[in-house]
């Protein structure tokens, strides 16, 4: 008999290999990211089944109606973890000007663009207090449902989207028009913090949230007087996930039909980055956050895709998303039979509900803009000494030698760096320093860390494959050689 044979599904809960990803002790292995699992009864004893976290906040969500093996569940119950729920909540405020979130004591105004955090124009919740990570569900058989429970279910949940910036992992930038308007502005946050929150039922109108009997784990009212010591209202259910974003706030949106052209835009943007840059439709994704403000994009495929960097870095970048978006939108090839929009351009099953307001009309004088546009990196504005302390803030915690080394630049006189700690896909390598312009070099700071032979073979076979894949000019500098001579190279820059 095999090792896992005649055993319960339910003690196959735990997976090592997952556990010991998602703490950091299997890098560079790209696990799957932890899904969220739900136990559905069976004559057998039981299974799991697991989804997506984004797909489980809906799927797996209170009283929602699961098939599985032409039967019928019915989510009835979350994972009581043996600290108890209470111990489990969080203490949220979200900022719907931009989306930003925030956790901890809740705040008066937004960290990330100063305004003042308020309920929403649909009466969403700012400040809630009972924010509950999701947990595995428990689903209990069920053979019909009412049609009061049908007619609240099959309008969804209230699903709010929101995020957060890692530290010091943020970039900005500007695309401007050939006469030097600004048309939009880019924020780049690598590995930053996505959440959505399932505020309850859309139907629900007299009640926000979800109930919970924090002592059983089951949603909704209780089923004795006992269980209402342990009931709890307002309870909000939360899945978070960890990605590179590009958040673009469009600078000159049309006061006419202006949620039309926030919502052109954000597909045709995410239409045209996927056919720019080769990707598939499950590897990039989008959002309006704001009110309609901000469009917040995110690489979706695990380990990220290592786009979203590329389009502030290279001025010319939205010139060929802009041309590729002409072209998508039919307009380098006028089809007659697209009037707004067509499923060969801009419509499809997964923005279904946006496409009464899909005009392919409405962005197109600010794609004739885009083509000659470039994009101005906001450092560009700085002084030296502000550049100065940018790089710094973005060097490694963990390497002082990299500091050493960029003073050392800086007092000299010396061009500064364009970037540092700034992933170059192609080659899948990471210097610590990187000049663009005028020339391309990487600069490697080697502390002590890199003493041991199998990390300089390491390092060697990264760095040739840097040099052979990109023409960059790798300059190594190791702590223990005479490494401020080999510095002179930047003098000509």
């Amino acid at each position: 008999m095999g090792l896992n044979e005649g055993k319960s599904n339910s003690e196959f809960e735990f997976y090592p290999y997952r556990y010991f990803a998602a703490e950091g002790f299997l890098p560079g292995f790209n696990f799957p990211r932890l899904p969220v699992r739900a136990y559905i009864p069976t004559e057998d004893g039981g299974e799991f089944i697991s989804r997506p976290r984004t797909v489980a906040l809906r799927e797996f969500a209170p009283s929602n109606i699961v098939y599985y093996e032409g039967s019928k569940f019915m989510v009835a119950k979350t994972k009581v973890p043996v600290s108890g729920i209470d111990s489990q909540y969080k203490r949220v405020s979200v900022c719907f000007n931009c989306g930003y979130f925030h956790e901890g004591n809740f705040r008066d105004t937004c960290e990330n663009c100063d305004a003042a955090i308020k309920n929403d124009r649909y009466e969403n919740i700012a400040k809630l207090t009972r924010v509950l990570p999701m947990e595995t569900a428990i689903a209990r058989r069920r053979e019909r449902i009412t049609c009061d429970e049908e007619e609240r279910l099959k309008y969804g949940y209230n699903v709010t989207t929101h995020f957060r910036y890692d530290s010091q992992k943020q970039e900005s930038a500007t695309v401007q028009s050939v006469e030097g308007t600004p048309l939009l502005r880019l924020t780049y946050g690598a590995t930053a913090k996505i959440w959505r929150i399932n505020r309850g039922l859309k139907k629900n109108i007299d009640e926000r949230g979800f109930k919970l009997d924090t002592k059983t784990g089951f949603w909704g009212d209780p089923r004795n007087e006992q269980a209402t010591e342990s009931l709890h209202t307002e309870v909000n259910l939360m899945v978070n996930d960890t990605c590179n974003i590009l958040v673009i706030e469009p600078l000159s949106v049309p006061v006419e039909n202006s949620e039309a052209f926030i919502a052109t835009l954000q597909y045709t943007l995410e239409t045209a980055i996927q056919a720019v840059y080769k990707l598939e439709a499950d590897e990039l994704d989008s959002e309006r956050l704001g009110e309609g403000k901000y469009l917040l994009f995110w690489e979706a495929a695990e380990g990220g895709a290592g786009v979203l960097s590329q389009l502030l870095e290279k001025p010319e970048a939205f010139q060929k998303i802009a041309n590729a978006a002409l072209d998508i939108c039919h307009f380098n090839q006028p089809k007659e039979s697209c009037v707004q929009a067509c499923y060969e351009c801009l419509l499809s099953y997964r923005n279904q509900f946006d496409h009464a307001l899909i005009n392919r009309h409405y962005i197109k004088p600010l794609l004739d803009q885009l083509l000659a546009s470039k994009v101005v990196g906001n450092f560009e504005g700085m002084s030296r000494e502000e550049r100065y302390q940018q790089l710094l803030q973005q060097t490694d915690p963990n390497s002082n030698f990299e500091r050493v080394v960029l003073q050392e630049i800086y007092q000299r006189g010396y061009k500064l760096p364009d970037a540092a700690q700034e992933l170059i896909p192609l080659a899948n390598c990471k210097p610590d320093f990187i000049y663009k312009t005028n020339a391309a070099i990487a600069i490697f700071c080697d502390g002590s860390v890199h003493d041991s032979p199998d990390k300089r073979r390491q390092d060697q076979i990264e760095r040739d494959n840097l040099r052979y894949n990109t023409g960059y000019t790798v300059l190594t500098l190791r702590h223990d050689q005479d490494w401020e001579a080999k510095l002179s190279i930047l003098a000509s820059l």
